[in-house]
């Protein structure tokens, strides 16, 4: 299948500079280009910091990881829990 991470608005995260956490992955319609809402799930948590810059790595032929860092900018994001965490999110296929 052909899936998405991104990052969106309404996800309680209008504290967060340009919405840029949580990560989510969706499911793509192959035929329409639109994300299936309901395959929707947090990939990444929402601490405070943005997660704007993350990389996919296709590591086997079943296994992908999502890497990306908290930007701890600008001051104060701390309080919501953000701590300069690096997280490698690994998704495993299934056949």
């Amino acid at each position: 299948g052909l899936f998405l991470v991104y990052t969106r608005r309404g996800a309680e995260n209008d504290h967060v500079f340009r919405h840029r956490a949580p990560l989510f992955i969706a499911q793509v319609d192959p035929d329409t280009l639109c994300v299936l809402r309901e395959t929707e799930r947090v990939l990444v948590p929402e601490r405070g910091a943005r997660l704007g810059n993350f990389g996919i790595t296709d590591v086997k032929n079943n296994e992908t990881w999502v890497t990306v860092a908290e930007w701890m900018q600008p001051v104060g994001i701390e309080k919501y829990g953000s701590d300069n965490t690096i997280y490698v999110a690994k998704i495993r296929w299934t056949p």
